[in-house]
Protein backbone atom coordinates (compact mmCIF):
# COMPACT_ATOMS: atom_id res chain seq x y z
CA UNK A 1 0.00 0.00 0.00
CA UNK A 2 1.49 3.30 -1.07
CA UNK A 3 2.06 6.19 1.31
CA UNK A 4 -0.37 8.39 -0.64
CA UNK A 5 -3.11 5.77 -0.41
CA UNK A 6 -2.61 5.40 3.34
CA UNK A 7 -2.86 9.18 3.78
CA UNK A 8 -6.03 9.28 1.68
CA UNK A 9 -7.62 6.48 3.72
CA UNK A 10 -6.72 8.18 7.00
CA UNK A 11 -8.13 11.48 5.73
CA UNK A 12 -11.36 9.78 4.70
CA UNK A 13 -11.65 8.10 8.10
CA UNK A 14 -11.13 11.46 9.79
CA UNK A 15 -13.84 13.08 7.66
CA UNK A 16 -16.29 10.26 8.37
CA UNK A 17 -15.56 10.34 12.10
CA UNK A 18 -15.96 14.11 12.22
CA UNK A 19 -19.20 13.98 10.23
CA UNK A 20 -20.62 11.33 12.53
CA UNK A 21 -19.64 13.39 15.56
CA UNK A 22 -21.30 16.49 14.12
CA UNK A 23 -24.46 14.55 13.29
CA UNK A 24 -24.52 12.99 16.76
CA UNK A 25 -24.05 16.41 18.33
CA UNK A 26 -26.86 17.92 16.27
CA UNK A 27 -29.12 15.01 17.15
CA UNK A 28 -28.45 15.38 20.88
CA UNK A 29 -28.59 19.18 21.03
CA UNK A 30 -31.34 20.72 23.09
CA UNK A 31 -32.34 24.15 24.35
CA UNK A 32 -33.57 24.84 27.86
CA UNK A 33 -36.71 26.91 28.32
CA UNK A 34 -38.94 27.97 31.19
CA UNK A 35 -42.42 26.57 30.67
CA UNK A 36 -44.79 28.58 32.87
CA UNK A 37 -48.52 28.61 32.15
CA UNK A 38 -51.96 27.90 33.56
CA UNK A 39 -54.20 24.98 32.62
CA UNK A 40 -57.89 24.30 33.04
CA UNK A 41 -58.56 21.86 35.85
CA UNK A 42 -61.83 20.85 34.21
CA UNK A 43 -62.03 21.69 30.52
CA UNK A 44 -65.84 21.80 30.53
CA UNK A 45 -65.71 24.69 33.03
CA UNK A 46 -63.49 27.11 31.13
CA UNK A 47 -65.49 30.16 32.19
CA UNK A 48 -65.00 29.55 35.93
CA UNK A 49 -62.32 31.83 37.47
CA UNK A 50 -61.22 29.20 40.03
CA UNK A 51 -60.78 26.48 37.40
CA UNK A 52 -57.08 26.98 36.68
CA UNK A 53 -53.85 25.46 37.91
CA UNK A 54 -50.41 26.99 37.44
CA UNK A 55 -47.66 24.91 35.84
CA UNK A 56 -44.03 25.95 36.32
CA UNK A 57 -41.25 23.79 34.92
CA UNK A 58 -37.95 23.84 33.08
CA UNK A 59 -37.88 21.88 29.83
CA UNK A 60 -35.20 20.60 27.51
CA UNK A 61 -36.50 20.95 23.95
CA UNK A 62 -34.82 19.56 20.83
CA UNK A 63 -32.93 22.21 18.87
CA UNK A 64 -34.46 22.57 15.41
CA UNK A 65 -37.06 19.83 15.97
CA UNK A 66 -38.07 17.88 12.87
CA UNK A 67 -41.61 16.87 13.86
CA UNK A 68 -43.75 19.58 15.42
CA UNK A 69 -47.46 19.80 16.22
CA UNK A 70 -48.85 23.30 16.85
CA UNK A 71 -52.09 24.13 18.68
CA UNK A 72 -51.43 27.85 19.23
CA UNK A 73 -52.22 29.81 16.07
CA UNK A 74 -50.15 32.81 17.09
CA UNK A 75 -47.15 30.53 17.49
CA UNK A 76 -47.90 29.02 14.07
CA UNK A 77 -47.69 32.51 12.56
CA UNK A 78 -44.31 33.08 14.21
CA UNK A 79 -42.94 29.64 13.27
CA UNK A 80 -43.92 30.33 9.66
CA UNK A 81 -42.33 33.79 9.75
CA UNK A 82 -39.14 32.21 11.09
CA UNK A 83 -39.06 29.95 8.03
CA UNK A 84 -39.55 26.78 10.08
CA UNK A 85 -42.81 25.58 8.52
CA UNK A 86 -41.11 22.41 7.22
CA UNK A 87 -40.72 21.30 10.84
CA UNK A 88 -44.49 21.34 11.31
CA UNK A 89 -46.29 18.04 10.69
CA UNK A 90 -49.70 18.76 12.19
CA UNK A 91 -52.09 21.59 13.07
CA UNK A 92 -55.78 21.79 14.07
CA UNK A 93 -57.98 21.60 10.98
CA UNK A 94 -61.22 20.24 12.46
CA UNK A 95 -64.26 22.47 13.08
CA UNK A 96 -63.14 25.05 10.48
CA UNK A 97 -59.87 25.75 12.30
CA UNK A 98 -58.01 26.06 9.00
CA UNK A 99 -60.39 28.80 7.81
CA UNK A 100 -59.57 30.86 10.91
CA UNK A 101 -55.93 31.31 9.93
CA UNK A 102 -54.67 34.49 8.23
CA UNK A 103 -54.48 34.02 4.47
CA UNK A 104 -50.67 34.05 4.37
CA UNK A 105 -50.61 31.21 6.92
CA UNK A 106 -53.58 29.27 5.57
CA UNK A 107 -52.02 29.17 2.09
CA UNK A 108 -49.10 27.22 3.58
CA UNK A 109 -50.89 24.78 5.87
CA UNK A 110 -53.80 23.81 3.67
CA UNK A 111 -51.39 21.35 2.02
CA UNK A 112 -52.11 17.69 2.78
CA UNK A 113 -48.63 17.13 4.21
CA UNK A 114 -49.78 19.07 7.28
CA UNK A 115 -51.99 16.57 9.08
CA UNK A 116 -55.14 17.32 11.05
CA UNK A 117 -54.59 16.98 14.81
CA UNK A 118 -58.09 17.95 15.96
CA UNK A 119 -59.64 21.31 16.82
CA UNK A 120 -58.37 24.33 18.74
CA UNK A 121 -60.06 22.88 21.84
CA UNK A 122 -59.84 19.10 21.42
CA UNK A 123 -56.73 17.26 20.16
CA UNK A 124 -57.04 14.12 18.06
CA UNK A 125 -54.91 11.89 20.27
CA UNK A 126 -54.96 8.93 17.89
CA UNK A 127 -53.54 11.08 15.08
CA UNK A 128 -50.85 12.47 17.37
CA UNK A 129 -49.94 8.96 18.55
CA UNK A 130 -49.39 7.92 14.93
CA UNK A 131 -47.23 10.97 14.26
CA UNK A 132 -45.02 10.79 17.39
CA UNK A 133 -43.91 14.45 17.30
CA UNK A 134 -40.73 15.79 18.90
CA UNK A 135 -42.56 18.85 20.22
CA UNK A 136 -46.19 19.78 20.79
CA UNK A 137 -46.84 23.51 21.14
CA UNK A 138 -49.86 23.91 23.42
CA UNK A 139 -52.49 26.62 22.98
CA UNK A 140 -54.60 28.31 25.66
CA UNK A 141 -57.90 26.89 24.42
CA UNK A 142 -56.83 23.24 24.68
CA UNK A 143 -54.55 23.48 27.73
CA UNK A 144 -56.39 21.36 30.30
CA UNK A 145 -55.04 18.78 32.75
CA UNK A 146 -56.97 16.04 30.97
CA UNK A 147 -55.68 16.97 27.51
CA UNK A 148 -52.08 17.24 28.69
CA UNK A 149 -52.19 13.84 30.40
CA UNK A 150 -53.59 12.26 27.25
CA UNK A 151 -50.93 13.97 25.13
CA UNK A 152 -48.24 12.48 27.37
CA UNK A 153 -49.74 9.05 26.78
CA UNK A 154 -50.08 9.57 23.02
CA UNK A 155 -46.60 11.06 22.49
CA UNK A 156 -44.47 10.16 25.53
CA UNK A 157 -41.22 11.46 24.02
CA UNK A 158 -42.61 14.83 22.94
CA UNK A 159 -41.75 18.05 24.76
CA UNK A 160 -45.02 19.80 25.64
CA UNK A 161 -44.33 23.52 25.31
CA UNK A 162 -46.90 26.20 26.07
CA UNK A 163 -46.77 28.68 23.19
CA UNK A 164 -49.52 31.16 24.07
CA UNK A 165 -48.74 34.66 25.30
CA UNK A 166 -48.53 34.91 29.09
CA UNK A 167 -51.70 36.80 30.06
CA UNK A 168 -50.03 38.06 33.24
CA UNK A 169 -47.51 40.07 31.25
CA UNK A 170 -47.93 43.28 29.29
CA UNK A 171 -48.98 42.15 25.81
CA UNK A 172 -46.02 43.29 23.72
CA UNK A 173 -43.55 41.96 26.30
CA UNK A 174 -45.38 38.64 26.38
CA UNK A 175 -45.28 38.43 22.59
CA UNK A 176 -41.55 39.26 22.56
CA UNK A 177 -40.92 36.50 25.10
CA UNK A 178 -42.68 33.89 22.95
CA UNK A 179 -41.03 35.06 19.73
CA UNK A 180 -37.63 34.84 21.46
CA UNK A 181 -38.44 31.34 22.72
CA UNK A 182 -39.43 30.11 19.26
CA UNK A 183 -36.38 31.75 17.71
CA UNK A 184 -34.23 29.88 20.22
CA UNK A 185 -35.90 26.51 19.56
CA UNK A 186 -35.68 26.81 15.78
CA UNK A 187 -32.21 28.40 15.83
CA UNK A 188 -33.49 31.62 14.28
CA UNK A 189 -32.45 34.10 16.97
CA UNK A 190 -31.52 36.86 14.53
CA UNK A 191 -34.92 36.80 12.84
CA UNK A 192 -36.67 36.73 16.22
CA UNK A 193 -34.76 39.82 17.35
CA UNK A 194 -35.73 41.63 14.15
CA UNK A 195 -39.42 40.78 14.65
CA UNK A 196 -39.31 42.02 18.25
CA UNK A 197 -37.55 45.22 17.20
CA UNK A 198 -40.21 45.90 14.56
CA UNK A 199 -42.99 45.38 17.11
CA UNK A 200 -41.27 47.62 19.68
CA UNK A 201 -40.89 50.41 17.12
CA UNK A 202 -44.55 50.12 16.10
CA UNK A 203 -45.60 50.29 19.75
CA UNK A 204 -43.49 53.40 20.34
CA UNK A 205 -44.98 55.11 17.29
CA UNK A 206 -48.53 54.34 18.44
CA UNK A 207 -47.81 55.55 21.97
CA UNK A 208 -46.49 58.86 20.65
CA UNK A 209 -49.56 59.28 18.43
CA UNK A 210 -51.99 58.61 21.28
CA UNK A 211 -50.02 60.95 23.54
CA UNK A 212 -50.24 63.75 20.96
CA UNK A 213 -53.99 63.24 20.75
CA UNK A 214 -54.27 63.80 24.49
CA UNK A 215 -54.82 60.15 25.44
CA UNK A 216 -58.42 59.90 24.23
CA UNK A 217 -60.91 57.57 25.88
CA UNK A 218 -61.86 54.26 24.31
CA UNK A 219 -64.04 51.22 24.79
CA UNK A 220 -63.53 47.75 23.34
CA UNK A 221 -66.75 45.87 22.60
CA UNK A 222 -67.38 42.36 21.34
CA UNK A 223 -70.49 41.67 19.28
CA UNK A 224 -71.58 38.09 19.81
CA UNK A 225 -74.82 36.61 18.43
CA UNK A 226 -76.77 39.83 18.82
CA UNK A 227 -75.28 40.71 22.20
CA UNK A 228 -72.86 43.50 23.14
CA UNK A 229 -70.09 42.63 25.60
CA UNK A 230 -67.58 45.18 26.85
CA UNK A 231 -64.01 43.93 27.32
CA UNK A 232 -62.05 44.55 30.51
CA UNK A 233 -58.91 46.70 30.15
CA UNK A 234 -57.05 43.86 31.89
CA UNK A 235 -58.22 41.30 29.32
CA UNK A 236 -56.89 39.98 26.03
CA UNK A 237 -57.67 43.20 24.13
CA UNK A 238 -56.56 45.51 26.92
CA UNK A 239 -53.21 46.22 25.31
CA UNK A 240 -54.75 49.19 23.49
CA UNK A 241 -54.89 50.77 26.96
CA UNK A 242 -51.87 49.32 28.80
CA UNK A 243 -49.57 49.50 25.76
CA UNK A 244 -51.24 51.83 23.28
CA UNK A 245 -52.14 54.56 25.74
CA UNK A 246 -55.91 54.97 25.32
CA UNK A 247 -57.79 55.75 28.51
CA UNK A 248 -60.41 53.11 29.32
CA UNK A 249 -63.91 54.32 30.13
CA UNK A 250 -64.54 51.00 31.92
CA UNK A 251 -61.33 50.81 33.92
CA UNK A 252 -63.01 49.06 36.88
CA UNK A 253 -64.59 46.27 34.84
CA UNK A 254 -63.66 42.81 36.09
CA UNK A 255 -62.02 40.31 33.79
CA UNK A 256 -64.26 37.60 32.31
CA UNK A 257 -63.93 35.06 29.50
CA UNK A 258 -65.99 36.78 26.83
CA UNK A 259 -66.83 40.12 28.45
CA UNK A 260 -69.67 41.84 30.28
CA UNK A 261 -73.10 42.11 28.61
CA UNK A 262 -74.14 45.77 28.33
CA UNK A 263 -76.94 47.87 26.89
CA UNK A 264 -76.84 50.60 24.27
CA UNK A 265 -77.49 53.07 27.06
CA UNK A 266 -74.35 51.94 28.89
CA UNK A 267 -72.19 52.74 25.87
CA UNK A 268 -73.96 56.07 25.42
CA UNK A 269 -73.37 56.90 29.08
CA UNK A 270 -69.66 56.07 28.87
CA UNK A 271 -69.47 57.96 25.57
CA UNK A 272 -65.90 57.02 24.53
CA UNK A 273 -63.93 59.04 21.99
CA UNK A 274 -63.03 55.80 20.19
CA UNK A 275 -64.96 52.57 19.93
CA UNK A 276 -63.25 49.32 18.92
CA UNK A 277 -65.48 46.44 17.89
CA UNK A 278 -64.80 42.74 17.35
CA UNK A 279 -67.56 40.68 15.74
CA UNK A 280 -67.05 37.21 17.22
CA UNK A 281 -69.92 35.66 15.29
CA UNK A 282 -68.52 36.82 11.97
CA UNK A 283 -65.04 35.63 12.97
CA UNK A 284 -66.01 32.05 13.79
CA UNK A 285 -68.63 31.70 11.06
CA UNK A 286 -71.78 32.07 13.15
CA UNK A 287 -73.08 35.19 11.44
CA UNK A 288 -72.20 38.88 11.68
CA UNK A 289 -74.16 41.12 14.03
CA UNK A 290 -72.03 44.21 14.70
CA UNK A 291 -73.52 46.42 11.97
CA UNK A 292 -77.05 45.58 13.04
CA UNK A 293 -76.26 46.19 16.71
CA UNK A 294 -74.74 49.59 16.07
CA UNK A 295 -77.49 50.74 13.74
CA UNK A 296 -79.64 52.45 16.37
CA UNK A 297 -80.23 56.02 17.51
CA UNK A 298 -78.74 55.61 21.00
CA UNK A 299 -75.37 54.46 19.67
CA UNK A 300 -75.46 56.97 16.81
CA UNK A 301 -75.57 59.78 19.37
CA UNK A 302 -72.18 58.88 20.85
CA UNK A 303 -69.06 60.93 20.09
CA UNK A 304 -67.32 57.90 18.60
CA UNK A 305 -70.03 57.39 15.99
CA UNK A 306 -70.56 61.08 15.24
CA UNK A 307 -66.83 61.58 14.68
CA UNK A 308 -66.45 58.34 12.68
CA UNK A 309 -64.20 56.81 15.29
CA UNK A 310 -65.72 53.33 15.36
CA UNK A 311 -63.31 50.67 14.15
CA UNK A 312 -64.12 47.01 13.56
CA UNK A 313 -60.94 45.02 14.05
CA UNK A 314 -59.94 41.86 12.19
CA UNK A 315 -61.40 39.08 14.32
CA UNK A 316 -59.04 36.42 12.99
CA UNK A 317 -56.00 38.43 14.06
CA UNK A 318 -57.33 39.73 17.37
CA UNK A 319 -59.35 36.74 18.56
CA UNK A 320 -57.81 33.59 17.06
CA UNK A 321 -54.22 34.29 15.98
CA UNK A 322 -53.18 36.85 18.57
CA UNK A 323 -49.58 36.61 19.73
CA UNK A 324 -47.97 35.82 16.38
CA UNK A 325 -45.08 38.05 15.34
CA UNK A 326 -46.65 39.18 12.06
CA UNK A 327 -50.17 39.23 13.48
CA UNK A 328 -49.11 41.43 16.40
CA UNK A 329 -47.37 43.91 14.11
CA UNK A 330 -50.45 43.97 11.88
CA UNK A 331 -52.74 44.64 14.86
CA UNK A 332 -50.63 47.55 16.10
CA UNK A 333 -50.38 49.07 12.63
CA UNK A 334 -54.13 48.60 12.17
CA UNK A 335 -54.81 50.77 15.22
CA UNK A 336 -52.12 53.23 14.11
CA UNK A 337 -53.62 53.65 10.65
CA UNK A 338 -57.09 54.14 12.08
CA UNK A 339 -56.17 56.83 14.62
CA UNK A 340 -53.92 58.59 12.09
CA UNK A 341 -57.01 59.28 10.01
CA UNK A 342 -59.35 60.09 12.89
Amino acid sequence: MTKKLIIAILALCTILTTSQAVLAKEKSQTVTIKNNYSVYIKKEKRDKPDNKKQISETLKVPLKPKKVVVFDMGALDTITALGAEKSVIGIPKAKNALSLLPNNVKSVYKAKRYQDVGSLFEPNFEAIARMQPDVVFLGARMASIDNIEKLKEAAPKAALVYAGVDSKKVFDKGVAERVTMLGKIFDQNKKAKTFNKDIAQAVLKLQKTIEKKGKPTALFVMANSGELLTQSPSGRFGWIFSVGGFKAVNENEKLSSHGTPVSYEYIAEKNPNYLFVLDRGATIGQGASSKELFNNDVIKATDAVKNKRVHEVDGKDWYINSGGSRVTLRMIKDVQNFVDNR
